[in-house]
């Protein structure tokens, strides 16, 4: 009896020491023999809406920070493909666009979509400008500014009814009038940053949705950072809004992986 509990001990334990083997062989090799898994490939297909900064006015050569933005997404190596439609155009209002998005070109580039772009509101503020300029008061930016928020919320609504998941991207403005308001440029620039803080308040109900501020870039640059027309950004202009535009892309796609 001793003999055969001792063989059944020793085989016990022999077993014990054959399994505590594999599993540590199993371990070791089945880590390291496990596939790893491959990058996901983005694929970016773009409607670019607005006015003359989305038409790349100012540097239509390389089709502003459109243009710019589609040549610095080709190379990365974690996209696989890059198209553009570029539906933007020189004088648009809020108005304007609204009206345009009923158009077909408009609807089909937005559904096919999965990110838009957009900057639109420079014209309306300009238009006050225009309106105003010899009897100017800020009565007259706020009554503008209604419009135009009423405006922004039906273009958002549009967009996201014909597409309820394409990210957008919808860039605030900036002051390209510091050099020619002088004095009057400390009470303008209270008003557009009131402009744009309503802006992204508005957007902020139409997720996904970034909002992409430029204020900042221009401010205190306008004479290196604007073209001739001392207005529209010049390739370098563009070269910093594209630059802030792909950081918010950068951090939209890394959002999506948590």
């Amino acid at each position: 009896m001793r003999v055969i509990k001792k063989k059944v001990i020793y085989s016990a334990i022999a077993l014990l020491a054959v399994t505590a083997v594999s599993i540590l062989i199993f371990l070791h090799f089945g880590k390291s023999a496990a596939p790893k898994k491959e990058p996901k490939l983005l694929n970016y297909k773009i409607v670019a809406l607005g006015d003359s900064l989305t038409e790349g006015v100012g540097d239509l050569e390389n089709q502003g920070y459109v243009g710019a933005t589609y040549k610095a997404l080709k190379v990365k190596k974690n996209v696989k493909n890059v198209s553009i439609r570029d539906l933007g155009h020189r004088g648009d209002t809020s108005s304007d666009l609204l009206k345009k998005l009923q158009q077909p070109k408009f609807i089909e580039s937005i559904k096919e979509s999965n990110t838009v772009f957009l900057t639109i509101g420079g014209n309306d503020i300009v238009a006050v400008l225009h309106q105003h300029f010899l009897d100017l008061h800020q009565s007259d930016f706020t009554k503008r500014r209604k419009v135009f928020s009423s405006n922004l919320n039906k273009i958002l609504s549009e967009i996201r009814g014909l597409n309820p998941k394409a990210h957008i991207y919808f860039f605030g403005l900036y002051n390209p009038f510091e050099d020619y308001l002088g004095k009057a440029n400390k009470d303008f620039v209270p008003i557009l940053n009131e402009w744009n803080t309503n802006s992204k308040r508005i957007s902020e109900s139409y997720a996904p949705i970034s909002f992409v501020p430029t204020s900042d870039l221009f401010q205190g640059k306008t004479d290196s950072l604007l073209y001739d027309d001392h207005f529209h950004p010049n390739k370098e202009g563009y070269a910093k809004m594209s630059h802030r535009l792909l950081q918010y892309i950068k951090n939209s796609n890394v959002n999506k992986q948590h």
